[in-house]
């Protein structure tokens, strides 16, 4: 799948002239923290054009609604997973894909259990209430488990496994890292370096452990 991918979910295509848009990243980056600090309903979109310094017009010209701004903060984070799937494709070339995929488990732990990982419950809050944005999710999720998919079944101790048993397993290895943002939340004191050595040790054995009989 190309690093392009978008979500059409509920944000439209802009106009060419807007595409990759300054202006339409920095929506993007004032409305990720007013929802993070203030949670989607506090952050209105009155907060969000104070925080990114346009006017309503302005936003309104690049997102129809607050709906659409989730979109499109989704959609930001689904191109910086495709790329990080794609640099562990290209490095697998040169150090094998077990090597490039556990290169990135530190990665993942400082996203999802960093800062990122606010914003993140609060979208996933608000998917629970909303129906159209659960489907950007969901859409977004797909298109994730999609390329790793296709990454991992280059991997030569994983080509014998059943289409389901690889499924399950890159479930399991998602469920790992989104677990940590609700981890970090209620457990503020977690030592992050040794949850991410023993994340490491579990991907490991999801990707060399060959299908039991």
């Amino acid at each position: 799948m190309p690093s392009n991918a978008r979500i059409s979910v509920m944000d439209p295509e802009p106009p060419p002239q807007d595409k990759g848009g300054a202006r339409r990243r920095q929506v993007l980056e004032a409305a990720a923290r007013c929802f993070s600090e203030h949670g989607f309903r506090g952050a209105s979109i009155q907060r969000i054009c104070e925080a990114a310094g346009m006017s309503p017009g302005h936003v309104y010209h690049y997102f129809r609604n607050k709906e659409a701004i989730v979109a499109g903060i989704v959609e930001q984070d689904l191109q910086d997973t495709l790329a990080r799937i794609q640099r562990m494709r290209e490095r697998g070339q040169n150090q094998g894909v077990l090597a490039a995929c556990l290169g990135e488990v530190d990665t993942g732990v400082a996203r999802c259990a960093g800062e990122p990982a606010r914003l993140q419950l609060e979208i996933l809050a608000e998917a629970n209430r909303s129906p159209a944005i659960a489907a950007v999710l969901q859409q977004a999720d797909r298109l994730k488990r999609d390329e790793l998919l296709a990454l991992l079944r280059a991997l030569p101790s994983l080509r014998g496994l059943s289409a389901a048993e690889l499924k399950a397993r890159v479930a399991v290895m998602c469920t790992l890292f989104e677990g940590l943002a609700v981890r970090t939340l209620l457990d503020p004191t977690l030592d992050r370096a040794a949850t991410g050595q023993a994340i490491s040790r579990v991907v490991r054995l999801l990707l060399e452990q060959p299908e039991e009989t």
